[in-house]
């Protein structure tokens, strides 16, 4: 997922979401005294780069090495690796930062590693949650050299996002996206077995998500 064309696509064209949701999760790191964070699925590194910028450590990983690529040019203050967010060797850490449907990426067994191995005292994290998208969406956008379409199904439960790209010298690709959606009762009981208290939101700060998605701030009952 995410090969060089989609990755530099992503960054140059679909950047916003990152920078205009940053100051709310500052503001959530800084409420919850976060000096270390771990950003999972950190993309081409644009949220990492307001963190560290902010003063935050910041160690991302991603399961792409293209949006890892990119990430180390843009945020050259954080540190960065190539993993999938249920396979990482996750680092002592504050925080555990996964911004714009990462989660929804893997699958329910996938969280629940996750949350069972998190070593920080607050996951900050937004998913989709099922029924969040239509039987079917066909949108185009497009940029100066590049355009998109991106074509989406969904039976309720599952996602899937078909893309396909193409430049202005000729070259085209396609990725086919897989993601499942998550039911909210059974994300809260999850994060509450292993001792985190959970308050859902629709935003980070100003920045609100589409309808049918959710901000999860789960927080350690026996920590500080």
């Amino acid at each position: 997922m995410y090969r060089d064309d989609l990755a530099w696509i992503h960054h140059t064209g679909f950047s916003e979401f990152a920078e205009s949701a940053a100051p709310g999760v500052i503001a959530l790191l800084r409420k919850h005294a976060v000096r270390m964070v771990v950003e999972m699925g950190c993309g081409s590194g644009v949220l990492a780069r307001e963190l560290t910028g902010a003063g935050f450590e910041v160690h991302g990983f991603d399961a792409s090495p293209s949006m890892i690529a990119i990430a180390r040019e843009t945020a050259p203050r954080a540190r960065f690796d190539v993993a999938r967010f249920d396979e990482a060797e996750i680092p002592p850490c504050d925080a555990i930062v996964a911004m714009g449907e990462v989660l929804n990426y893997g699958n329910f067994d996938a969280v629940r590693r996750l949350v069972a191995k998190a070593p920080a005292r607050l996951l900050l994290f937004d998913v989709a949650e099922r029924g969040s998208y239509p039987p079917y969406d066909e949108r185009r956008v497009g940029g100066d050299d590049w355009s998109v379409i991106a074509i989406k199904e969904s039976d309720g439960t599952h996602l899937t996002r078909r893309v396909l790209l193409f430049r202005a010298d000729g070259r085209r690709d396609e990725e086919v996206h897989h993601l499942e959606l998550y039911d909210r009762a059974a994300l809260t009981a999850i994060l509450r077995d292993h001792g985190f208290r959970v308050t859902i939101r629709r935003s980070y700060g100003t920045r609100r998500l589409p309808k049918g998605h959710a901000v999860y701030v789960a927080t350690r009952r026996d920590r500080t």
